[in-house]
């Protein structure tokens, strides 16, 4: 580790966190970030300069335990606690991401709204307002240096940065898939297919626009692109997201050449974190049904962990039509069974589903899950259950009661989805 101290700023290299995507319950930092320590903030910076975390001493901050986060898409995200325990249970995390972009009324909390976060906003602008002064009283190259990076993201800087990562995705990440709560939402997004053939009436995340796949050469630019953009931040990222809403529709020989030519491109080989790659992605019923052995065999083959998503939503078929998924209940039902079967066959391939929950939906609805998760699965399986509750509908305390009703008679894991973007 390597320490620098310019006037009253502290700046710490080389701070190497935890090389893992374990839960815990108190604060812990994965990956490399740089530490800069001032006016009692603690902020973390990728290795591009631009800040990733806050939290701070008693006096800025409220809770050594809670963090401020700002994405790849240069949003913020609060971590909070309502109980860890009970955290954990409802959304698979010891700490509540509270994003303020899809919102519903679940977690009535608004954190990013309170005078502290403000607070340290203009702090972090203060800061990278005199990041180019201190830059030139630095006695060594490297403290000077990330000075520099990290007065061009200021504010402005870091706005500009993620649109240009939009324009090279040519699009945005409407929502991640549920399973990328694993490892903190930090995924590289790659697109291969835009929009979704089904446009359900309830989904808030559609373009209106059906499917197109991106050809061989789109997505090569992709990569060579994204490299230059993430640079040498590329270390603290080993999750790949197939975007967007329906990658799987994409087809077997996209998909696969996709992962193939990330993989490589992204160098995701000589991440810092431990282990397989992850690579995550959503796919509806139909495309699903449709895939072919031959498409887990080669997932299976891949120098990843794959995680595929399935919006199921429903087993009942007037809950189906409410939602405006054009799906007979029979489908839904043998996308589940056959999300079984891949989950007992392909070890390095997990299957998850989605489905709504909503106050106002037939009973038969809730029943439909319920029967299905306690009969069709054991505790062996892999895989999760993800329940959706509607926004402009969720009463909190029914929809939490229907959620451990249908968590309690599961023997497969089951969690609240919490939508987040990119």
């Amino acid at each position: 580790m390597e320490h620098y101290q310019i006037e009253d700023m502290e700046i710490l290299f080389d701070c190497a966190g935890r090389d893992d995507w374990a839960k815990f319950s108190f604060p812990v930092w994965y990956g490399i970030p740089v530490k800069i320590k001032w006016h009692g903030y603690r902020f973390d910076f990728n290795l591009r300069g631009g800040w990733k975390w806050i939290t701070g001493g008693r006096g800025v901050w409220p809770d050594a335990q809670e963090m401020l986060k700002r994405t790849d898409g240069n949003e913020l995200m609060y971590y909070g606690v309502e109980s860890y325990a009970s955290d954990y249970d409802l959304i698979k995390n010891f700490y509540i991401p509270y994003s303020g972009v899809y919102n519903f009324d679940l977690f009535p909390a608004h954190p990013l709204e309170t005078a502290h976060v403000k607070r340290a906003l203009r702090a972090f602008e203060e800061l990278a307002g005199i990041a180019g002064r201190l830059s030139r009283e630095a006695s060594c190259d490297r403290a000077r240096d990330f000075l520099l990076k990290v007065a061009a993201c200021d504010r402005e800087g870091l706005a500009d940065e993620a649109a240009f990562l939009h324009r090279i995705m040519g699009t945005e990440l409407p929502v991640l898939p549920p399973d990328t709560i694993d490892v903190d939402y930090e995924v590289i997004p790659l697109i291969i297919a835009d929009g979704c053939d089904y446009n359900c009436f309830f989904c808030t995340f559609k373009d209106n626009n059906s499917l197109h796949v991106r050809s061989e050469e789109n997505i090569r630019q992709q990569i060579r692109s994204l490299k230059d953009f993430y640079g040498e931040d590329l270390v603290n990222y080993n999750s790949l997201v197939l975007g967007q809403n329906d990658a799987l529709a994409g087809g077997e020989e996209i998909l696969i050449t996709a992962a193939k030519l990330a993989y490589e491109g992204l160098n995701l080989a000589s991440s810092f974190h431990k282990g397989p790659a992850n690579l995550f992605l959503f796919g509806s019923v139909d495309p699903f049904l449709k895939a072919k052995s031959s498409l887990f065999d080669r997932l299976n083959q891949l120098p990843f962990q794959t995680f595929l998503n399935i919006g199921l939503e429903s087993f009942d078929q007037e809950t189906l039509s409410l939602l405006g998924k054009p799906l007979r209940a029979e489908k839904t039902g043998e996308a589940f069974r056959k999300m079984v079967a891949v989950n007992r066959g392909w070890e390095k391939v997990t299957v998850s589903c989605n489905f709504v929950l909503g106050a106002d939906l037939p009973q038969r609805h809730k029943e439909g899950i319920k029967t299905a998760l306690a009969q069709e699965t054991t505790a062996k399986d892999r895989g999760t259950a993800f329940l959706s509750p509607l926004f402009g509908r969720a009463q909190r305390r029914k929809i939490i009661n229907e959620f451990i009703e249908i968590k309690r008679s599961s023997p497969l894991p089951v969690f609240i989805y919490l939508a987040q973007r990119l």
